[in-house]
């Protein structure tokens, strides 16, 4: 029979008592099957199931979909997106400027003590050339999908972490403009919040989809990357 990992976030891991579990499947079990399994040996899930998500690795799962061997299954509500949830989540991909005071205040929950944040820029020298603006493209559905998979890495690597905030700009960017963003609360300055944080834009460059054009007095240049992006999610340490 095959082998899977399920992954349980925020209050879905408070129900079952567990955050990971390891079982066996029938073959050709899918999504939706083992919902209706986990909900047999969980019935306290059966109220926050309602608009759940589902992924597979690090794309998002529909019922129909048959889970393979070896795979790791994550569930969660929806990324709450600032709208005052417990544990609020932001990820976006926008061509409109960050208000970051606003998107702190929105991860500032009665129990955060502390923030870190993270704000990336347009330099106006890149190596050793004078930059006038960077033009910034992405493949917007993947992007997003995989600042999702990061946060989910966030909240599995440092359980504490209250809120998340992961936005990646995008469009003409001039000298000295945010280009991207980074947030990470706790309620304590000890809690994980700095290497979160750290991690989160670390790992943004590693795997999201986005690439830069470079503007100079000279021309325009597209900047090739040199990282693979990922195929596989670990959400563990």
């Amino acid at each position: 029979m095959p082998k899977i990992t399920v992954i349980f976030f925020a209050a879905l891991s408070d129900i079952t008592g567990t955050r990971r579990l390891e079982m066996e499947i029938p073959e050709g079990t899918t999504v939706g099957e083992l919902k209706r399994i986990l909900l047999e040996r969980y019935p306290g899930l059966e109220k926050s199931f309602q608009g759940i998500v589902t992924s597979i690795g690090p794309e998002t799962a529909e019922d129909d979909e048959i889970i393979p061997d070896g795979a790791q299954v994550a569930l969660f509500h929806p990324i709450a997106g600032g709208d005052g949830q417990e544990a609020p989540t932001i990820v976006r991909v926008t061509d409109e400027p960050l208000d970051v005071n606003g998107l702190i205040t929105q991860i500032t929950t009665p129990a955060v003590g502390a923030v870190v944040t993270f704000v990336g820029t347009v330099r106006g020298f890149t190596r050793g050339k004078q930059t006038s603006a960077l033009e910034y493209e992405a493949y917007k559905p993947m992007a997003e999908a995989k600042l999702r998979q990061i946060a989910a890495e966030i909240r599995a690597r440092w359980p504490k972490i209250e809120g998340v905030v992961l936005i990646q700009r995008i469009g003409h960017l001039e000298v000295g403009t945010p280009t991207t963003f980074v947030a990470c609360s706790s309620p304590h300055r000890g809690d994980g919040a700095f290497e979160a944080a750290r991690y989160g834009i670390d790992r943004l460059k590693e795997i999201v989809p986005v690439w830069k054009k470079e503007i100079s007095p000279n021309g325009e240049e597209w900047v090739e990357g040199h990282n693979p992006i990922k195929q596989t999610t670990d959400y563990t340490d």
